[in-house]
């Protein structure tokens, strides 16, 4: 099978010469598997782990934004002097003594008194959407194409900052309310254009939960989020796409009915610590897909080769019946995750094979 035909499989809850694979790595992660497989092709790599959820599509940049911005350990953006990034939505970020990772240290709506004048990055730029119609039909012969935009929850505290969203969100705020409307806007015609091109699915993420439970109370995300994304989901909808996939760390049992009512069909990452991939399987299998559900927390960084290996055939036996599930890290690989480990996570999976499939 392609990996388009065995995604499609997958998605549908059909038979298949196995089960999905699925990941996504740190730039070290890529280095290591880089030197294991002997390419630099990201392509074959890929190809050699087993992945058939990878390919998508995003909007590109605007030609005027990338004459002002340079590559970065943060990837493109525009370089300050105090080494902060600034990304096109004005949104910095820096890398300081504290690892290799990255730190918020502004953010455009700070200030509420800045949302009316503040301008969202221009969606109608020619050059954003150049070419991608052809792209989609060209990876769409051997691959599932996704393409999306964040959740509210998460982008909007990139614009405002974590601290005072919530605050909004807890005061339900005018301000929230004025951002949450220009953003459901902008998040339409995205949704809309991506959806008109012909992807297959919709992705849409950006966490909205923690360890316990959704970072708000259920009845306000239902009140101001849930509607709002349901209104994503309809706009694609009339284009023909079928499949909606959610990503969110943490425990979003407490809202997972909704989630699944209003249309998502993929849940991404299924994180074991937060939620029991069996409850999830059992209770809400026939309805949406399983994507992660393999412990990058604890197994595959701290775990041995054979810890993984059990986990791994675990989780197919008790998750994988009836197709709906892609094995893959629950989060981002990061570079303390031995490379033995993540191997394994792969090897196990296509040495099952089809025998999956009547696993319960």
């Amino acid at each position: 099978m392609t990996p388009r035909e065995r995604a499609l499989r997958c998605l549908e809850h059909e038979p298949a010469d196995r089960l999905c694979l699925g990941g996504s790595f740190r730039p070290e992660v890529w280095e290591a598997l880089k030197q294991h497989f002997g390419t630099d092709r990201t392509n074959e790599i890929t190809a050699q782990l087993g992945i058939s959820f990878r390919a998508g599509v995003g909007m590109r940049p605007r030609s005027e934004w990338l004459e002002r911005s340079t590559n970065t350990p943060l990837g493109r953006g525009i370089l300050h002097e105090d080494g902060s990034v600034e990304d096109e939505w004005g949104v910095r970020q820096i890398v300081d003594g504290s690892g290799p990772y990255m730190r918020y240290v502004s953010h455009p709506l700070a200030d509420e008194s800045a949302l009316d004048s503040y301008e969202f990055p221009d969606i109608s730029a020619a050059e954003r959407w150049e070419g991608l119609e052809e792209r989609i039909r060209e990876l769409k012969a051997t691959h599932v194409v996704s393409a999306g935009t964040g959740t509210f929850y998460r982008d909007a505290w990139g614009l405002r900052g974590l601290e005072q969203w919530l605050c909004d969100i807890a005061e339900e705020s005018a301000f929230m309310l004025k951002l949450l409307d220009r953003m459901l806007e902008y998040k339409l015609e995205i949704v809309g254009r991506f959806a008109a091109m012909g992807v297959d699915m919709i992705s849409i993420g950006g966490d909205i939960a923690m360890h316990t439970g959704p970072f708000m109370k259920p009845d306000t995300w239902r009140k101001h989020f849930k509607w709002r994304d349901a209104a994503l989901i309809d706009e694609a909808r009339k284009h023909g796409v079928q499949h909606f996939f959610l990503h969110s760390d943490g425990n979003l049992m407490p809202i997972l009915d909704d989630l699944i009512e209003i249309g998502f069909t993929v849940l991404d990452p299924v994180q074991p610590e937060c939620m029991d991939p069996n409850e999830v399987k059992e209770r809400h299998g026939d309805r949406i897909t399983l994507h992660g559900t393999i412990s990058a927390q604890r197994t595959l960084p701290f775990g041995t080769v054979e810890d993984v290996r059990a986990e791994v055939r675990d989780r197919v036996a008790q998750c994988g019946y009836n197709n709906g599930l892609v094995i893959a890290p629950n989060n981002v690989v990061q570079y303390d995750v031995p490379l033995e480990n993540l191997l394994a996570v792969y090897d196990t999976v296509k040495e099952i094979g089809p025998d999956f499939y009547q696993a319960s």
